[in-house]
């Protein structure tokens, strides 16, 4: 026989076998001893913790003809048919490739059948979830009263997809993640069975490159064995994270170092260490946000806690707390909120090292400087809105602060005393206030999609004209003349203009004919006009400010 993967050689054969599920084997472990078998089952969890190995121990369990402690003795007829996979009284369905209605109307018929030689017939359906609409619908029935020597079981890592009247009709069982700790324990037994030396670092850097799941721990140390036999060596740290293509946990520190510092040089260089390496960016990426949130539970916790929640030694752990007091939580915080940003950003990045190096030297970026920087970012903001209220005024008039008058010259600071308008009659340059407004709509791709087929026709005391194509231009000026978006177009042109405009959108030939919707348009432009002013008025009071008509 070829060589056997490490998962499915482990594989549980008994309860006893399993670990970090004990809650649910001792439920299942009781009910088999006191024969107080369901007739469906829900067995909930992450990939690898167990689901899957749990149902075909407990459909021998139910089976076998002389169980201890609800275990399956291995030894009875039953037993060995079962193990040996050759009897068809446990049938295991991928719900993933059989998820139509025609194979459960097959299975339906099936359940007829009673079991060869146990007491059960068991269904074993795998990734549940996947199964159709109308699949579930069919299943409905035959799962609510099935015959009493059928018991099936659901397996899925997705239950918020099961329709209600699914789960209502089943036991469920939740799965947790497998602790790293019970995890390297496990590993232990199997070296030890094959003589296999190995590093307790290398083993839990596996058991936490797993994740929780049993399997993905076996498959990671599978890979590690056979470089391991490669090399001649035993199972080392170093080699893990070769596999893993991660950095160790001397690189990652260092490198915390670097950004707590705020040495922007030394950042990049060990980025560039890290490349030439050979390094997954992606990977260390997450080994970067791993670290640092390890620093945020440190500094939050203390030595003791933290030692507890990551599964460390005392000695990590107290480098954890020592590194995080080197820093604020605030700024741990942000360069955490940095990292897990940049994970999202690489997935779409054509060089996946830039969006590193951008989030590594933002992360080393000082305090002080993004509060001055949010400073001026609310200044402009305040600018802008004011001179957007103080320019919206169609008419010709001048809007001037009362107490500017009043204001001696040797006052440090006057109120702005005029304000620009929109100039009467066509603007010389109105073509290029309205391509240089298309320009800036290119941040709403749906407006600058629409406004890019317009043609300017008009841009006289500040109303924009533009039209559209009469055949396939309808759906734009539709959409174009609604209020929030005919608002945002006008924006747009008041920013690239210097002065308030206002925006309408026609079909081509119809302009001249329609006097109510210049009309309409003017009305709207003096109403702006009127809500901008009481922008003004809140701004800087009203008993302080006077408009003058000139």
């Amino acid at each position: 026989m070829g060589y056997q993967a490490l998962y499915r050689r482990y594989r549980p054969a008994r309860f006893d076998d399993f670990v970090g599920q004990e809650a649910v084997i001792r439920t299942l472990r009781s009910q088999v001893m006191s024969s107080r078998i369901a007739h469906a089952y829900l067995f909930c969890g992450t990939r690898g913790t167990g689901k899957t190995s749990t149902a075909k121990v407990f459909a021998r369990a139910v089976n076998c003809e002389h169980p201890d402690r609800g275990e399956p003795c291995g030894a009875c007829a039953t037993c060995r048919a079962l193990a040996s996979e050759s009897s068809l009284d446990i049938l295991e369905i991928d719900a993933a490739s059989n998820n139509g209605v025609d194979e459960i109307r097959d299975l339906r018929e099936k359940v007829k059948y009673p079991p060869q030689s146990g007491r059960y017939r068991v269904y074993i359906i795998d990734e549940v979830h996947m199964l159709s609409q109308g699949a579930f619908n069919a299943l409905l029935k035959t799962l609510e009263e099935p015959p009493s020597y059928v018991v099936f079981i659901l397996a899925t890592t997705e239950p918020q997809k099961l329709p209600a009247t699914i789960l209502s009709r089943c036991q469920r069982f939740d799965f947790g993640r497998i602790p790293a700790h019970q995890i390297v324990d496990r590993l232990r037994v199997a070296l030890q069975e094959g003589g296999i030396a190995a590093e307790e670092a290398a083993l839990a850097r596996i058991a936490r490159a797993a994740e929780g799941g049993m399997r993905d721990a076996w498959s990671i140390m599978d890979m590690c064995l056979g470089y391991a036999q490669e090399d001649g060596e035993g199972l080392t740290e170093a080699l893990v994270l070769q596999v893993l293509g991660a950095a160790d946990k001397r690189f990652l520190f260092e490198f915390a170092d670097r950004l707590i510092s705020a040495d922007a040089i030394g950042v990049l260089q060990l980025i560039d260490e890290m490349m030439r390496a050979g390094r997954e960016v992606q990977v260390f990426v997450r080994d970067v946000s791993g670290h640092l949130r390890n620093l945020m539970l440190a500094d939050v916790c203390g030595e003791e806690h933290t030692a507890q929640l990551l599964e460390v030694t005392q000695e990590d752990a107290m480098a954890y707390v020592e590194q995080a007091r080197r820093t604020s939580h605030v700024r741990l915080m942000r360069m955490l909120d940095l990292f897990l940003a940049s994970e999202t950003d690489m997935k779409w990045a054509a060089q996946p090292r830039f969006a590193l190096e951008a989030a590594a030297l933002r992360a080393c970026e000082p305090e002080e400087s993004l509060q001055l920087e949010a400073l001026m970012a609310r200044v402009d903001e305040l600018e802008r809105k004011i001179r957007e209220g103080a320019l919206a005024v169609a008419a010709p008039k001048k809007i001037r602060s009362a107490a500017a008058d009043d204001t001696p010259d040797s006052c440090p600071v006057k109120p702005a005393q005029t304000m620009a308008v929109a100039p009467t009659g066509p603007a010389p340059d109105a073509e290029r206030i309205w391509q240089e407004a298309v320009r800036k709509l290119k941040q709403k791709p749906q407006l600058y999609g629409m406004a890019r087929f317009g043609r300017l026709i008009s841009g006289e005391n500040g109303l924009f004209t533009v039209v559209f194509d009469k055949i396939s231009g309808g759906m734009y000026v539709k959409m174009l003349s609604m209020p929030d978006k005919s608002a945002q177009i006008a924006e747009a042109l008041s920013a690239a203009a210097g002065y308030p405009c206002t925006f309408r959108a026609a079909l081509e030939g119809t302009v001249q004919e329609s006097d109510k919707a210049i009309l309409a348009a003017q009305q709207e432009a003096k109403k702006q006009a009127e809500d901008n002013l009481s922008k003004v008025f809140s701004a800087f009071g009203r008993e302080n400010v006077r408009v003058l008509d000139e």
